[in-house]
């Protein structure tokens, strides 16, 4: 399977549609999982979000249109697509693991589904096992959605 994401944007684009009318009539645990895997397969750079300039971080578009990821950046398509989904009740949260490192996840349902970690362990994950450092303010990009 290639992997969408190294591919243009109208690609990427409609992928991402078509994951969102997928997962439309599906219980919110399969939503969870499908919506993890489809953003954990983005290519990862070291640097292209602020946490500190939330309020500056792209629209849902844009992001697909830039396609340049750090785990802010997926941790924020994650985000945008349960909030298209009507998923409301989350968390982005940067925390260390049990290795020592630092980590951004997406809360969801009080943390009962813990996203952009590992591939695969959104329902393995428990929030106990990190240390939470900050919990950053995910409100502005309520009006980025439209």
């Amino acid at each position: 399977m290639t992997n969408i994401f190294i591919l243009d944007y109208e690609v990427r684009l409609k992928s991402w549609v078509d994951l969102r009318n997928k997962l439309l009539r599906q219980p919110i645990s399969d939503q969870i999982i499908e919506i993890d895997s489809f953003w954990q397969r983005v290519p990862l750079s070291n640097h292209y979000l602020h946490p500190d300039f939330i309020k500056d971080w792209p629209s849902p578009w844009q992001l697909l249109s830039d396609n340049n990821y750090c785990y802010y950046a997926r941790a924020l398509g994650m985000i945008y697509t349960l909030l298209l989904l009507g998923i409301n009740k989350l968390e982005l949260i940067t925390a260390i693991d049990d290795n020592s490192n630092e980590v951004v996840l997406v809360l969801v349902d009080d943390a009962k589904y813990v996203l952009n970690y590992w591939p695969d362990t959104v329902v393995n994950n428990h929030i106990e096992s990190f240390k939470i450092t900050r919990t950053l303010d995910i409100s502005p990009l309520y009006s980025k959605i439209g």
